[in-house]
């Protein structure tokens, strides 16, 4: 059962192909499946069971099952593109329902394979992981991620890390800004050590947008310009929906750059759905640990902090009234039961910038006024 179980991704994009591949209504079937998948993490319980798979070969096999159904996701729609929708339903019902289909299946079915395969050291894998990235408008994103987000997560220089007080709406445009700019800088520093500029063949820049550019021929190819702009569509709003999604996994967590990182250190999401359909992502303490660890090995740490079902999670961010009473609590108990010495001088000033309540320096003033009494 623990090899099948993540089978359960691949019918994400299977039902967007066999909406593109029948047509008429059936359009709708690639974004209908989320609602289903809202109600069922909703409902899910927590899962901290590791899994017993012994198998590395036989479990990553449905990780390439993914990809490939991800693609053909894509593939499907610029046939369907190409082939004619039917004119029942109207001029741009189609494309909107097609636009959806695919930021869904984008996100939902793709991004937590592609991450997965972006660690591997298998150059095809990490090659199918960069084009899982590119397809929603991100084909350098394994550049920051590793080189940056890794390294620095939980401190100031990370662009993936959301702080205290930000909304999703300004964490989103910061993060892909400054991500972009690291990517750009890395790939100077690394080329610049070879004697080439940024622009070379071999830069990951000029093949990243060689990529995206690619994508995009193909598409208008197959069913011209409202089929591009659904693409582009598609590249935009899974750039800008993965990043608020990235905007819940260190949210307001704090580290002391150089100092081990322990499982207090990112939000972990464990209900038996989210695990499956981040692909054991939301095993997260563990992965940032040892990056190199199958997804299938790492193992759920309950005692670090939790946000139980990262999509319901994920849709209060876009309400900062609704965001901030869910998170407030959680950051005061990682505050007060988990930060050490350091971390909880680092919360006070985060707190204050915030202009959140100082519950660090009441607990200090109730502790003075018992002490003299």
């Amino acid at each position: 059962m623990d090899y099948l179980r993540y089978y359960l991704n691949c019918l994400l994009p299977l039902a967007a192909i066999a909406g593109f591949l029948l047509g008429d209504q059936w359009v709708w079937l690639g974004i209908a499946t989320l609602p289903l998948l809202l109600i069922a993490d909703a409902l899910s319980p927590q899962d901290y069971a590791p899994r017993n798979i012994s198998n590395g070969a036989l479990a990553d096999l449905v990780i390439y099952v993914q990809m490939l159904l991800v693609l053909g996701t894509f593939a499907a729609f610029g046939w369907r593109a190409h082939v004619g929708f039917d004119p029942a339903l109207g001029a741009v019902q189609p494309w909107i329902a097609s636009a959806a289909a695919l930021i869904w299946v984008g996100l939902g079915a793709n991004v937590g394979a592609a991450h997965e395969l972006m660690h591997r050291h298998n150059p095809a894998a990490a090659f199918i992981g960069k084009l899982g990235f590119g397809i929603i408008g991100a084909p350098n994103r394994d550049i920051s991620h590793t080189v940056t987000h890794h390294l620095y997560f939980d401190t100031e220089r990370d662009f993936d890390t959301a702080r205290r007080g930000e909304s999703v709406y300004r964490f989103v445009p910061r993060c892909i800004w400054g991500n972009t700019r690291d990517e750009f800088a890395y790939e100077r520093r690394r080329l610049a050590a070879q004697g080439l500029g940024l622009w070379h063949w071999k830069s990951q820049i000029v093949q990243g947008l060689a990529l995206t550019a690619g994508v995009l021929a193909v598409m208008y190819w197959a069913g011209g310009v409202p089929a591009l702009l659904v693409q582009l569509a598609a590249m935009i709003g899974g750039r800008i929906l993965g990043e608020a999604l990235n905007y819940l996994q260190h949210f307001g967590l704090l580290r002391v750059p150089g100092q081990p990182i322990e499982d207090r250190h990112t939000w972990n999401h464990l209900s038996a759905v989210t695990r499956i359909l981040g692909l054991e992502i939301t095993n997260h303490v563990q992965h940032h640990q040892d990056p190199d660890r199958p997804y299938y090995a790492l193992k759920p740490r309950p005692n670090g902090p939790q946000m139980r079902n990262i999509l319901l999670w994920g849709i209060a961010a876009f309400f900062p009234p609704i965001w901030n009473r869910m998170i407030q609590p959680r950051l005061k108990d990682w505050d007060m039961n988990h930060a050490n010495a350091e971390e909880r001088a680092l919360a006070r000033e985060a707190n204050r910038r915030a202009g959140w309540p100082d519950w660090l320096g009441e607990t200090v003033t109730d502790a003075q006024t018992a002490a003299a009494h």
